[in-house]
């Protein structure tokens, strides 16, 4: 499992090309990556499944959304990146001033998004959004799954299915960030709100982005967080068909990802299985969700 004991002897080494001390280290997260905070970069390392070609495209779309002069966290300035340690992908970051810590609303998320899908698709050669072949890999690798969870989330998932391959979405189909939220977002000291976490930034239905921010408005937050975010966004999809759809199968993806991620009998798990109790309940607006 992806563990800190594993990241650690690697973020020594980072902090050793780059003449800090490891002692400052404060680890500010450790899920789907390692992320560090040392004085004033933020060292994120990926898990050995993560390829480099991949985080080559994560810094490539980070150069240019700052040459559009787009809102989001830079890389640090005079490093060829990404790095590879010890088979780690590894990406340092310029730390915005922890002394900021006004959170991020909707509605600046909402101001965030609309002005990144305006932009046009970047000459990058970037993934397509493919969260059926994604969940099912999710599904087939997880370790804390029982049998009959992995029928029921296999049967949510054919029944959703057509829909990705069908569906009609508004705002066509563009450079995506695939997992906006406010978490995602942080301010610079100038109190500027800006996107960060370009993991998962690929092309593909505009529309996912905004169903996975009104998936967190109703699992962590509230209708009204949507609303404030639909305000600024610029587009409310609550009146197209298929929306409930896509935020269903998002919530799918987020299930079965997590699912993956988890090691057997830790909370990360245990919030898995309540997730799936929900879904097993029938209870899909009404189970609320903790974060991971």
């Amino acid at each position: 499992m992806f563990v800190e004991a594993q990241t650690r002897p690697v973020l020594a080494k980072v902090c050793r090309l780059l003449d800090r001390s490891v002692d400052e280290a404060l680890l500010l997260r450790h899920h789907t990556n390692a992320v560090y905070a040392v004085g004033d970069v933020v060292v994120k390392i990926a898990p050995p499944t993560i390829r480099l070609d991949r985080l080559r495209i994560v810094v490539d779309v980070v150069d240019w959304l700052v040459a559009q002069d787009f809102p989001t966290v830079r890389l640090i300035a005079g490093l060829r990146q990404p790095l590879e340690i010890d088979g780690h992908g590894v990406t340092v970051w310029e730390r915005l001033d922890a002394a900021v810590t006004e959170p991020i609303t909707t509605g600046e998320l909402g101001g965030l998004l609309r002005r990144l899908h305006a932009l046009a698709v970047p000459p990058i050669q970037l993934p397509k959004l493919d969260p059926i072949s994604g969940i099912r890999r999710s599904i087939d690798a997880s370790a804390i799954l029982t049998d009959d969870d992995r029928g029921l989330l296999a049967a949510r998932l054919e029944s959703l299915a057509t829909l990705w391959t069908t569906m009609a979405v508004p705002w066509g189909s563009g450079l995506i960030q695939s997992d906006p939220q406010i978490r995602n977002a942080l301010r610079r000291a100038d109190r500027t709100a800006v996107l960060a976490d370009w993991d998962g930034a690929c092309v593909g239905p505009r529309a996912w982005d905004v169903a996975t921010v009104a998936v967190h408005c109703r699992r962590f937050g509230t209708d009204a967080d949507f609303t404030d975010f639909v305000a600024e966004y610029g587009g409310d999809p609550r009146a197209w068909d298929e929306f409930e759809d896509l935020c269903l199968l998002r919530e799918l993806q987020m299930i079965a990802t997590n699912a993956r991620k988890s090691a057997p009998g830790s909370a990360a798990a245990d919030e898995v299985h309540h997730r799936i109790a929900g879904l097993r309940h029938g209870q899909d607006e009404l189970t609320a969700w903790n974060i991971l």
